[in-house]
């Protein structure tokens, strides 16, 4: 589409091929002071995991979404299956520090941030059929946490949409940990649209219908 200079919503392809590259995104957040779980990049020609000391960690695709090609390991003897399971869908896995937490999302629209939602699976994983099942996860929005943090982890998300170049919207996923300190996992430049998505989730919770939103985008990108 750019090639042919069709419009279209959200951010340019640039930033989305960004965004799309964790590791990359990850190192962005570390270099302006946002703390990111600690976390190595394998490849599948030298899985060479020996310097990898956590004793529980989440191992996945390190360019894909949806949560495919996931898993959270608790023992190092299941770490090879979960990497042969990552590096089914790229050609590189990321492998990260699992934070003890709740897991959380700011949705971006414009310059704006829209409401915290704590998300609360039913089976402990915001695994793929969590995500997409309905009535297999819990949502909270806006997430019951301190008004001071919840602007905080807003501020920090709008951050990060900022410093990848997003334009338009964005949704920008954390772990918070049981002391409230807050980490960023990643960004996502094409949040979901389903029945189950966060994003028309927290536009409702700020006062946009469905039609609204998609109403906004469109005008959004229009100007961008």
């Amino acid at each position: 589409m750019d090639k042919n200079n069709i419009i279209y919503n959200g951010s340019q392809s640039s930033s989305s091929k960004n965004c799309f590259d964790k590791n990359f995104t990850k190192e962005i957040a570390q270099d302006n002071d946002i703390s990111t779980p600690s976390f190595t990049i394998i490849n599948g020609e030298s899985s060479n995991i020996d310097s990898f000391k956590f004793s529980k960690c989440v191992i996945k695709p390190n360019k894909q979404g949806s949560s495919v090609g996931f898993s959270i390991i608790n023992d190092s003897k299941e770490i090879e299956d979960a990497l042969q399971s990552a590096l089914e869908h790229d050609s590189h896995a990321l492998i990260e520090n699992y934070i003890e937490g709740r897991e959380i999302t700011v949705s971006i629209l414009g310059n704006q941030a829209l409401p915290v939602i704590d998300i609360q699976p039913n089976h402990g994983i915001y695994d793929y059929r969590a995500k997409y099942t309905k009535g297999e996860t819990r949502y909270i929005c806006p997430a019951e946490i301190d008004s001071s943090l919840s602007i905080e982890i807003q501020n920090a998300a709008l951050k990060v949409h900022q410093l990848l170049d997003c334009k338009v919207y964005s949704r920008v996923d954390f772990r918070l940990d049981k002391n409230n300190k807050f980490w960023l996992l990643e960004i996502n430049t094409l949040p979901g649209m389903t029945e189950t998505s966060l994003f028309p989730m927290a536009a409702k919770a700020s006062g946009l219908s469905f039609e609204d939103l998609i109403d906004k985008i469109i005008k959004l990108s229009l100007e961008k």
